[in-house]
């Protein structure tokens, strides 16, 4: 899955946010901030998953994001 990641600094903090789904996470480099909001962004999915009806006419698939 494909989205648009937006990167500024506030202070001592890189702020990672995605524009698609408004999650955000931070650290004190791009590359930390990146790395949480990707944990974040799995997490985010990942309860989404656990919340949505269950229909089974509909298989969905985790794939690897990596």
């Amino acid at each position: 899955m494909k989205t648009i990641i937006q990167i500024h600094k506030e202070g001592k903090y890189f702020i990672a946010s995605d524009l698609i789904s408004n999650v955000a996470d931070q650290g004190l480099t791009e590359k930390e901030a990146l790395a949480n909001l990707k944990k974040g962004l799995e997490e985010h999915y990942q309860i989404l998953m656990e919340l949505a009806p269950k229909d089974q006419n509909c298989d969905i698939t985790q794939q690897d994001t990596t």
